[in-house]
């Protein structure tokens, strides 16, 4: 396999802190991996899947009570520029607080996953299908909306860098942190489904804590659920903002990028990359809060966001099928089926990702929104391709495959 940009380590005279002496181990790889993956979306989930209805099993915060929008505003941007404060101080203090938040998360959904199962009734589970569609086409939409909640798989090999033996750490932390957080969302999600009513999730804000508010009584349960949720966010966040800055810090590298964006702190870490992301992320934000709110604008944003990570997939994949092609002769009969098959199916379902990515029982604008959205984020990277395409390096010579 060829050897990610991001795993390129700097050199000395790009930044003050650029010769890095550790990094992320094993544990906090898959903490990285799995803090990335469960945010807020798997909390958010089983509202905007009930309007299909539990079939969607297949596919698979809460202060201001008021929603007052500035309110609301006010609060996301702390939520976004306190993690960009913690990576800002050093990777040490990142992969810290990632460990910490990794933890509590997945005690709650692991909880959940659990104690949940005892609480559940099968009434339930029926009508399994609400969504009017054929059983196909409502697994299908399921699972569009549900690979929101996988995001961040790609994490630490987008950070190799930072991981320490990243030949053996990248893999595993892949491999270990991607099962375990399919396990506790998938029996999570039959809890959920299995405690409330789908027509009852479907108006839920917060679908955990009502699931847990029935099942103990009362609200302060809840009240617990809405925390960890907001931990939840908070970590992820805090991965994700090392990520936004460590993809433009690759591409800097290879000339594809403005070279502020692989410049240094004394910490280390890509300062302007990580303060560029935050802002614009703010900006976002604060567009959207004001100008709507609701389920479907959350259902729109993650299958906006479905599309934009099904792309590069695909495309990875393919990758993986023509280099795989020429090493052939150069491999054995096994390790040549398993890599192709992988990357076939990798395909096939990153086309069927962006297929299902339609915002159904909804009106024209709101039906292909995801796609629009989709396609202006696309857009808004042809002006930088233009201006650095002459900038560009040779890419690096494919090792031999191992």
């Amino acid at each position: 396999m060829s050897e990610s940009p991001a795993a390129v380590q700097p050199k000395p005279e790009e930044g003050a802190g650029a010769a890095q002496t550790s990094g992320f181990g094993l544990p906090v790889a898959i903490a990285l991996i799995m803090g990335s993956i469960i945010g807020v979306g798997i909390f958010n989930l089983p509202t905007s899947l009930a309007g299909i209805g539990p079939i969607t099993l297949v596919s698979m915060v809460f202060i201001n009570k008021g929603h007052n929008k500035l309110l609301t505003v006010l609060l996301v941007l702390v939520g976004l520029w306190v993690p960009a404060v913690i990576n800002l101080s050093g990777v040490k203090n990142m992969g810290s607080v990632q460990m910490v938040t990794t933890v509590l998360k997945f005690v709650a959904l692991a909880f959940m996953s659990t104690v949940g199962l005892f609480y559940i009734k099968n009434a339930n589970f029926h009508p399994w299908n609400i969504s009017g569609q054929s059983a196909i086409g409502a697994i299908g939409s399921g699972m569009a909306i549900a690979l929101f909640s996988y995001i961040g798989v790609e994490v630490a090999s987008v950070a190799a860098g930072k991981v320490r033996d990243p030949d053996r750490n990248v893999p595993k932390s892949t491999v270990f942190g991607t099962l375990a957080t399919a396990v506790v969302y998938m029996l999570s999600l039959i809890a959920v489904f299995g405690i409330v009513p789908s027509s009852e999730l479907a108006k839920s804000n917060a679908p955990f804590s009502t699931a847990i508010n029935t099942m103990f009584g009362g609200t302060w349960a809840g009240y617990v659920m809405s925390v960890v949720v907001i931990i939840s966010g908070f970590g992820a966040l805090n991965g994700w903002t090392m990520i936004v800055a460590e993809m433009p810090l690759a591409a800097a590298k290879d000339g594809l990028f403005d070279d502020r964006f692989k410049r240094l702190s004394k910490k280390g870490v890509p300062a302007f990359g990580i303060i560029s992301g935050t802002v614009l992320a703010s900006i976002a934000m604060a567009i959207n809060y004001i100008g709507s709110g609701g389920a479907t604008v959350f259902t729109t944003l993650i299958l906006m966001t479905g599309i934009t990570v099904a792309i590069p997939y695909g495309f990875s994949a393919l990758a993986q099928i023509k280099w795989r092609i020429v090493d052939r002769r150069a491999m054995h009969g096994a390790r040549f089926a398993r890599d192709m098959i992988v990357a076939v199916l990798s395909l096939v379902f990153s086309i069927l990702f962006i297929w299902y990515s339609r915002n159904t029982g909804h009106s024209f604008f709101t039906y292909w929104a995801p796609f629009f959205l989709a396609g202006g984020a696309l857009l808004l990277g042809i002006p930088a391709y233009f201006a650095q395409r002459g900038k560009m390096t040779e890419p690096q010579a494919v090792p031999e495959y191992r």
